[in-house]
């Protein structure tokens, strides 16, 4: 199982890595219980890979409030612009944390970010 999910991992950040353009990513896989991102938003970043491995996936939509909300099932990967996009043709899609706090529920989270350079201050969030 862990050989598996590391080989899974280090594919999707070649395969990110390459749509990007970026020779250097910050990975994090980490369990979340509560409800860490509650807010649709954008990320201040350029781009951002997302993958639920176990729980509730990421729900994204168009916009905040009266468009119908979407959720990623677990499995599912999504590459998100970010507000640093150097294009701005197609608007950022809004995405949030599925709220679970309380359910008892815990979710195992990948997130794998661009860093442009050492000095780079991308969103952590």
């Amino acid at each position: 199982m862990c050989e598996t999910m590391t080989r899974d991992v280090a594919s999707l950040a070649l395969i990110f890595a390459g749509i990007i353009s970026s020779p250097k990513l910050r990975l994090r896989l980490q369990p979340v219980s509560a409800n860490s991102c509650r807010r649709f938003h954008v990320d201040r970043i350029r781009a951002r890979l997302l993958c639920t491995y176990r729980g509730s996936g990421t729900q994204f939509a168009r916009e905040p409030e009266g468009a119908p909300m979407l959720q990623m099932a677990a499995g599912e990967v999504a590459i998100l612009r970010g507000t640093l996009w150097p294009e701005d043709e197609i608007p950022a899609v809004l995405h949030r944390s599925p709220p679970i706090e309380g359910s008892g529920e815990v979710r195992l989270l990948l997130v794998i970010d661009p860093v442009l350079d050492d000095d780079d201050q991308e969103d952590l969030q």
